[in-house]
C-alpha cells in the first residue's frame, strides 16, 4: 500500500506542530503552515533560505541536526532551544542516499514549555526531598522484597552502623529482636504490619528494634507504600522513642506515688471519723467496698473505680460538723436534727473542694444524697445532672445503712434492703445501678464483697 502524495501534503499542512524539510545545505525545501506562523513570514519569503534564518533564528544549524547531516553520526536528532521565553524541541530525521550521503531532513518542532516547567518543579521537589531525607533526625529507609536498598545518615546512627555497607542489603529482621514485648515473633508481626501498609497505603505502630550490636530500643515506625520504577516499595521512617518511654515511665511512677499519697490522705480522713463516730467510720469503708463492687459489675475501668473508692471512704466526712450527740442518738431525730444531718454533704464538699484530686471527689460527696426524681438534697438535682459515681454511692449507701445496726434501730437485713432499692429503681435510684447491685447481692447473706480492690 502506497501513501498518496496529496494525502501526505494535506496531513503535513494540517499538523499543529511546526514541521519543515531542509536539504543537505540546511535550506528550506518544504514547511507547513504552522511553521510559517511560528516564523512570522510567508512561504515565498522562507523557501530556499537556511532554516536558522527563519525559525529558530541562530548563527547556524541546530547542534544535533548539524552532527546528523555533516558528521553522519546518526539518522535522528533532537535539539532543545528557547524562543521568547518558551521552550521547544526539534526532532529531526535525516534521509540518505545509497552512498550514505544526506539528501534531506525532516524536522518536527514541539512546544515543551509546560513539560520543562513540570520537570523543574519535580526537580525542585526531588531536591527538597533529598534535603529532608539527608537532614532528618529520624531514620528513613527504603526497602523491597530483598531488603534495604537506601537509607539516610540518621538510619546509620540510630542503628549503630559505621557506614552504608553495614546497612544496605540487610533484611529488616536483622534489626529486630526475635520476639516483640508482647511475646509475638518479630518476623510474623512485621509481616502483619507490612501487609497492613500494602492494604491501607500506610501503617504506624510502635516497635522494638535492635541496633547492629543487638542492643534493643523502642521505636515509632511509619510505613508508607509508593511506586518506584514500576514496582511497589516501602519507605520506613523510624523514630527512637527511648527518651519518651523513659519520661512516660517516670510520669507513671510519679502518678503511682501521688495516688498512694492521696489514698493515704483519704484513708486518714476516713479513720479520723472513727475517733468521733465509730458507726460513721465503719459505714464509709463498707460503702466504698460495695460501691466499687457495683462499679466493676457495671464495667467501669480501674482508674474510675479508684476515684469512686476515695469518694466512698469520705462520703460522710461532712458529719464531722454535726454534734456527736445527734449522730449517736439512740432514738428518732427531730425535724430540726434531721435538717442538721442533711447539711453533711455540703459540709463534706466544703472540706474537699480545695484538694486537687484527679477525680471530682468533692462533687461526688456533695451529690451522694441526690435522687433521680429530684427529691434528694442538698441541691435537688435529678436524672443525668447527678454524677454516675454519686448514683452508685447512693445505692451502696442505702444498702449498707439498711443492712447494718444503727444506734437508733436494729439492722433491717440484706433482703429488706434489696427489696427497697428495687422498689426505688428508676424513681429515686438509677435503674442500671440497682440492677447491678441486685445481680451482685441477691441470694447472699451479707454485703461482704470479694475482689473489690482495684
Amino acid at each position: 500500500m502506497t501513501i498518496d502524495s496529496n494525502s501526505f501534503q494535506q496531513a503535513f499542512e494540517e499538523m499543529e506542530d511546526p514541521a519543515f524539510f531542509h536539504d543537505s545545505q540546511f535550506r528550506l525545501m518544504l514547511a507547513n503552515a504552522a511553521y510559517y506562523r511560528k516564523a512570522g513570514i510567508s512561504e515565498s519569503e522562507g523557501l530556499g533560505r537556511p532554516y536558522w534564518e527563519v525559525f529558530p533564528k541562530g548563527d547556524g544549524p541546530l547542534t544535533d541536526c548539524n552532527a546528523s547531516i555533516v558528521d553522519g553520526k546518526h539518522a535522528s536528532n533532537a535539539d532543545e532551544f528557547f524562543v521568547d521565553g518558551r521552550g521547544y524541541i526539534s526532532r529531526g530525521y535525516a534521509i540518505r542516499n545509497n552512498l550514505g550521503e544526506p539528501v534531506y531532513s525532516l524536522h518536527i518542532i514541539s512546544d515543551i514549555t509546560d513539560k520543562l516547567a513540570s520537570e523543574k518543579k519535580l526537580a525542585k521537589i526531588a531536591s527538597q526531598f533529598k534535603v529532608l531525607f539527608d537532614s532528618s533526625p529520624d531514620a528513613i529507609m527504603l526497602l523491597d522484597e530483598k531488603g534495604y536498598f537506601d537509607c539516610n545518615p540518621a538510619a546509620l546512627s540510630i542503628f549503630g552502623c559505621k557506614d552504608r555497607s553495614d546497612f544496605i542489603g540487610r533484611h529488616p529482621s536483622e534489626f529486630s529482636p526475635p520476639l516483640q514485648p508482647n511475646g509475638i515473633d518479630s518476623i510474623t508481626s512485621a509481616g502483619d504490619r507490612i501487609a497492613e501498609a500494602f492494604r491501607n497505603g500506610s501503617a504506624i505502630f510502635e516497635w522494638t528494634h535492635s541496633k547492629l550490636d543487638g542492643t534493643p530500643f523502642p521505636a515509632e515506625v511509619l510505613l508508607v507504600v509508593f511506586e518506584r520504577e514500576g514496582k511497589q516499595v516501602l519507605q520506613a521512617t523510624v523514630r527512637d522513642i527511648t527518651a519518651r518511654k523513659n519520661y512516660e515511665q517516670n510520669l507513671a511512677n510519679e502518678a503511682v506515688k501521688l495516688n498512694k499519697a492521696l489514698a493515704g490522705t483519704v484513708t486518714t480522713m476516713s479513720k479520723a471519723m472513727e475517733l468521733r463516730d465509730p458507726y460513721t467510720a465503719g459505714h464509709q469503708a463498707r460503702v466504698a467496698e460495695i460501691a466499687c463492687a457495683i462499679a466493676k459489675e457495671l464495667g467501669w475501668d480501674d482508674y474510675r473505680i479508684t476515684g469512686l473508692r476515695m469518694a466512698g471512704l469520705v462520703h460522710d466526712i461532712g458529719k464531722i460538723g454535726i454534734p456527736s450527740e445527734i449522730l449517736t442518738k439512740p432514738s428518732s431525730l427531730s425535724e430540726f436534727e434531721e435538717k442538721l444531718v442533711q447539711l453533711h454533704p455540703e459540709h463534706g464538699y466544703g472540706l474537699l473542694k480545695d484538694i486537687e484530686f484527679p477525680w471530682a471527689i468533692a462533687d461526688m460527696v456533695r451529690q451522694h444524697h441526690e435522687r433521680m426524681d429530684g427529691s434528694g438534697y442538698p441541691l435537688g438535682l435529678k436524672g443525668e445532672d447527678i454524677l454516675p459515681e454519686a448514683r452508685v454511692l447512693a445505692v451502696a449507701d442505702m444498702l449498707e445503712a439498711l443492712s447494718t445496726h444503727r444506734p437508733y434501730r436494729a439492722a433491717r437485713g440484706l433482703p429488706f434492703a434489696l427489696d427497697l432499692i428495687k422498689s426505688e429503681s428508676g424513681k429515686q435510684l438509677d435503674s442500671e445501678v440497682v440492677a447491678a447491685a441486685v445481680r451482685l447481692f441477691e441470694g447472699k447473706e451479707s454485703l461482704i464483697v470479694e475482689n473489690a480492690d482495684t
